[in-house]
């Protein structure tokens, strides 16, 4: 069964309520299993229904009538039922032998509700027959059978009490009307399990065809997933195999007589890398891959790892970068890595558009929050795209005018949402700008380091 088969059906219709052959069976199959499931309510309904019907034989029906009625209902009626109550939560039979066997209980049940109204008709007591009506309608609509078994068994119950009637006797005219208001009933019943039949088989197409588009949607994401794992690894290889091969060439970092085209081609080789980062974040992000592992993360060694990262990757830039490692002794719920990747993009984002020399790292405690701010001295940022910084494909125009995507920030949005904080920015314009990311904080017994517990470095790393 596919898609195309599903809407070929739909095209085609079902009036005669049946489906071509591959979904026929799938559809009966199916409704066998939501008969199963409806049997255990209504079966238990319906036994509860004939055990209050004894009672009230026994108190409103002669006694030798009662007799025989209680007998019927409590010997046959009642046990049949408990019988498919029973089956309904068995493993076995199969949900189509059961949907056979529930049938079977409709017709069975009924014929004893004839069986009675006979018995009434030959002690000559004046039994009502629109028990029979209730039987019909228990079974089109309570019971929920399939419309062409319903309507059979039904048909048969009808037939079996006009003979009842005709066999004992009762007055031509009567049987007549008491026929006519059974088959009224009857093709009430009838009309209401035609369209139930139906409507449950277009729910059925709906379905099915919604659930091939789920799982169209999951090989989809799933072959994403795998692309961009690939890409992740066969992208940036040649890049890595490329910066080695120049660092083969002056393995002396920051050799004074590199030739300027090979100095131009380390920093499109780093440009390249970090765009590819921010492509692979996106894809990821919009794939749900990324599940952060919220632990409490010292800001040290992140700000650490984050200088030497701006050290090796920011290449000749004319821009300082200051950090604050006096406040690295804060501690924020975070995931390291995303965290290092968010205040990476905003240093990145001072760099290269803020047009200033000197950018700042350092981080200030705020109640049960720690802010992490990143602020330069540049122009500071447009009034029209303050409120607009952080959404997808928006860029300002930094001094360097570098080629991007307009992603960087936007990804920092998502990677601190995911985290639980929060982010945004200060800006003048001629100020400089200030990003903040703000996250909770993890409060220690020792809220700050001891004198001398760490070894001065100047907090600053420049950034060549």
């Amino acid at each position: 069964m596919n898609s195309e088969h599903i809407r070929q059906q739909q095209a085609a219709g079902f009036l005669n309520l049946r489906f071509a052959p591959v979904l026929e069976d799938i559809y009966q199959q199916n409704r066998a299993a939501m008969i199963r499931l409806r049997a255990r309510l209504v079966s238990v309904a319906g036994l509860i229904l004939f055990l209050i019907y004894a009672g009230v034989d026994q108190l409103t029906l002669p006694t030798e009538l009662a007799k025989i009625t209680v007998t019927i209902r409590l010997a046959i009626t009642c046990p049949l039922i408990a019988l498919v109550v029973w089956l309904a939560y068995r493993p076995t039979p199969s949900d189509r032998q059961f949907e056979r066997i529930y049938t079977l209980a409709y017709l069975l049940g009924g014929l004893t509700v004839v069986a009675i109204i006979g018995a009434a008709r030959q002690l000559d007591f004046a039994l009502p027959y629109e028990g029979m009506i209730l039987v019909l309608m228990f079974g089109y609509f309570a019971m929920g059978l399939p419309f062409f078994s319903v309507s059979l068994a039904s048909l048969v119950l009808i037939i079996s009490y006009l003979l009842t009637e005709l066999w004992t006797g009762t007055v031509h005219p009567a049987v007549l009307s008491n026929l006519f208001f059974l088959l009224t009933a009857n093709a009430i019943g009838m009309v209401g399990a035609w369209s139930s039949d139906y409507r449950h088989r277009a729910h059925f197409l709906d379905r099915k065809l919604l659930d091939l588009m789920h799982q169209a949607t999951r090989d989809e994401s799933r072959r994403k997933t795998e692309l961009i794992t690939a890409a992740s690894h066969d992208l940036r290889q040649p890049l890595n195999v490329i910066d080695i091969t120049l660092e083969s060439f002056f393995p002396v970092h920051g050799q004074a007589d590199q030739h300027p085209a090979t100095i131009q081609l380390k920093d499109m080789i780093r440009h390249l890398r970090r765009l590819l980062g921010t492509v692979l974040d996106s894809a990821r992000l919009n794939e749900g891959m990324i599940q952060p592992d919220l632990q409490a993360v010292s800001l040290a060694p992140v700000f650490r790892d984050l200088g030497d990262m701006m050290n090796d990757a920011m290449g000749r830039q004319d821009v300082q970068l200051r950090i604050d490692q006096q406040s690295g002794h804060l501690k924020v719920l975070a995931d390291p890595g995303l965290l290092l990747r968010v205040l990476q993009n905003l240093v990145f984002n001072a760099m290269e558009h803020s047009g200033g020399n000197l950018v700042q790292l350092y981080a200030r405690i705020r109640g049960q929050q720690v802010r992490v701010y990143v602020s330069d001295n540049g122009t500071g940022a447009p009034a029209a795209l303050k409120d607009t910084l952080f959404l997808p494909y928006v860029r300002g125009r930094g001094r360097n005018d570098c080629p991007g995507l307009g992603l960087g920030l936007t990804i920092v949005r998502e990677f601190t949402t995911l985290m639980q904080g929060s982010c945004g920015m200060d800006t003048g314009r001629g100020q400089g700008s200030t990003f903040w990311v703000q996250l909770p904080a993890v409060i220690t017994a020792s809220p700050g380091p001891e004198p001398g517990s760490h070894t001065p470095s100047g907090c600053e790393h420049p950034a060549d």
